[in-house]
């Protein structure tokens, strides 16, 4: 029996994989819900630490879930969630290093957004995103 996780869980799930990818001494991650029911994960960290100041440039990535693939997530075997997660952080992975500039300059142009789609997780449940 597959037990259904609730949306807190599920989205801390989420989180925790994420900071693999993106482990800043000052990454931090939040979430929040939108009127519309989409939740959006942002990882964001400090991207010059040296000579920090008011006006240090701040990265971020972040996700954007549609409503239903948060339920659909927490309905998942743990296996299938695992892979999802996996599948999830792999993509915030790929997408920031794609966004980056090829000489690692322009930091301050270092925030993405990225949308999630029940085709994603459909394709990370069959193990293809």
């Amino acid at each position: 029996m597959t037990e259904l996780l609730d949306t807190r869980r599920s989205l801390a799930e989420m989180e925790h994989a994420l900071f693999k990818s993106f482990p800043f001494p000052t990454t931090s991650i939040t979430h929040v819900t939108g009127s519309d029911g989409a939740v959006t994960i942002q990882v964001s960290w400090v991207a010059s630490a040296g000579n920090m100041s008011i006006l240090d440039s701040r990265c971020a990535v972040s996700l954007v879930l549609e409503p239903s693939v948060v339920a659909r997530y927490a309905a998942l075997p743990g296996a299938k969630r695992l892979q999802a997660r996996e599948a999830l952080r792999l993509r915030a992975e790929d997408a920031f290093q794609r966004h980056l500039p090829a000489s690692g300059a322009g930091l301050d142009e270092c925030n993405l957004m990225i949308g999630i789609d029940e085709s994603f997780l459909a394709d990370a449940e069959r193990g293809r995103a």
